[in-house]
């Protein structure tokens, strides 16, 4: 088989697709959902599509080509199929009495609900990729580690032995779940998921509507209605960007960009990703956070580019160029409608930092904080697409690390029980990842450190969450009249 792997390789064929009624399953009581008010058009006809174009996206059997990030994990998983890189998951460590069987009739239902996690990844004759949507078929497992020696460590060794194992992309099953009892009030909720189907926004959205059918299912009440989207909208949104002129203006702002790319100022050169990670991370108090806002708004940055700027000056301590390069995710889903799909649609923006020591904290950030925000005006050019740019040029260059700002709470309640989520594996990491998880307004933020154990040992990675934590804290409450070689070198 030969694979075209031309992002314009659908033809334009247009039909329309309208999501029906499902009916409740026995439990809470949904809210009936409406059929969508606008259509969702799909850019090519293959095998099972209806003569007139409509189609129920929850009868089973609809299929759909790929979204540009679905493309993308698909040709690296195809490349290595026993691989289990493109796994992600997470657990959340639930306190107080949870019921097994709500819980998993409640994720159930928001599975089913969210429609694209039940796909199947086949091939057309012609050697095209498309996927089938129909009903998940899942395992969720109740297991019981209380009476263990060591309860929550053997309750994340079998959650990282089961993140391990490869998935066939054809069979439809690329989810699982479990709850582990790990002591009389504490359970560890499981989930693991194939980056195909989802990214960390679509997760999350995915946890927070099984809470919600988990509060309905325990209370009786009403739930409010399926919130999500279906993945063709995402199919169509991917159409119409390459289609149109935005497509070509991206794709030049970025090759210039790669144009020049510097070979150093990164930490590591990228070696083969890892299915385990080495995860540390630093906390931050509620009151250093709002010091983080306050010195935010003195600088006239929003919180998340305050601390992307915090990284950057990081990676200027510990490698000691003068100009870093790293990438930042970015959720990519610019309308409310493509906010409600969960699909991989998150990108990763490439960035070059220039520092230079004599300037003050404020220039500093502000010509970083203008940095990012041309960076999202072309925020839709796949990374991928970035990166076989810099594969073609003479010399093999690398991004360099990963920086995200999860913005979103994650910690949610199950009825009377509280649960806090704990990352697993968040995808593939080539060399290391930045990450500060922003928790609920009184629960601080954390600063996380994923690194590839072939690039570094595990003390060099808690010490990157220490240092990268340390300087967020200085920077909180520096002069920023200062010049940022004034700023405390990590240890």
């Amino acid at each position: 088989m030969f694979l075209d792997v031309s992002p314009t390789g659908y033809a334009p064929t247009f039909l329309s697709v309208e999501r029906g009624r499902r009916r409740a399953p026995s439990g809470p009581r949904l809210a009936q959902t409406p059929p969508l008010a606008w259509p969702v058009r799909c850019p090519v006809r293959l095998p099972g599509w209806a003569d007139n174009g409509s189609l129920d996206l929850w009868s089973g059997n609809v299929q759909s080509p790929l979204t540009a990030g679905q493309l993308e994990i698909w040709i690296s998983q195809v490349l290595e199929p026993s691989s289990p890189v493109y796994n992600v998951g997470d657990y959340y460590e639930i306190t107080g009495a949870v019921d097994a069987k709500l819980l998993e009739a409640a994720a159930r239902t928001a599975v089913d609900e969210a429609g694209s996690l039940g796909a199947r990844f086949l091939v057309a004759t012609d050697g095209t990729p498309y996927q089938e949507l129909g009903p998940a078929e899942w395992s969720f497992e109740v297991l019981d580690m209380s009476e263990r020696p060591d309860p929550d460590a053997e309750a994340v060794a079998w959650m990282r032995a089961e993140m391990a194992r490869p998935v066939d992309l054809t069979c439809g099953s690329l989810l699982a779940g479990a709850l582990i009892k790990v002591s009389g009030d504490r359970h560890f909720w499981y989930r693991r998921f194939h980056h195909i189907i989802t990214d960390g926004h679509g997760t999350a959205a995915v946890a927070r509507r099984t809470a919600a059918l988990y509060h309905s299912m325990h209370t009786g009440s009403p739930c409010e209605p399926n919130p999500f989207a279906p993945v063709t909208a995402a199919v169509e949104h991917d159409r119409a960007y390459r289609a149109g002129r935005m497509y070509a203006a991206d794709r030049e702002f970025w090759e210039k960009v790669a144009l020049d790319w510097p070979a150093t100022g990164r930490l590591r050169a990228d070696a083969p990703p890892a299915p385990v990670t080495l995860q540390y991370s630093h906390h931050l108090p509620r009151q250093v956070v709002d010091a983080v806002r306050a010195q935010s708004e003195r600088l006239e940055v929003s919180t998340a580019r305050f601390l992307i700027t915090a990284a950057a000056l990081y990676l200027w301590q510990v490698t000691g160029a003068d100009e870093v390069t790293f990438g930042c995710s970015a959720t990519s889903r610019p309308t409310r409608l493509l906010r409600n799909v969960v699909a991989p649609m998150a990108n990763l923006l490439p960035f070059r930092v220039l520092v230079e020591p004599e300037r003050s904290v404020t220039d500093t950030f502000r010509r970083t904080d203008r940095q990012i925000g041309q960076a999202l005006r072309h925020h839709r050019y796949r990374y991928e697409e970035f990166r076989r740019t810099l594969a073609a040029g003479p010399e093999q260059h690398s991004v360099g690390p990963v920086v995200n700002i999860v913005n979103f709470d994650r910690d949610l309640r199950f009825g009377p029980a509280t649960g806090v989520v704990r990352t697993l594996v968040t995808g593939p990491i080539p060399d290391l990842g930045l990450y500060f998880d922003v928790h609920s307004e009184h629960a601080g933020t954390s600063v996380c450190v994923e690194a590839n154990p072939a690039n570094y040992t595990a003390e060099e990675a808690a010490r990157h969450a220490e240092g990268l934590g340390g300087l967020v804290r200085e920077l909180a409450g520096v002069d920023p009249g200062l010049p940022v070689r004034a700023l405390g070198r990590p240890r």
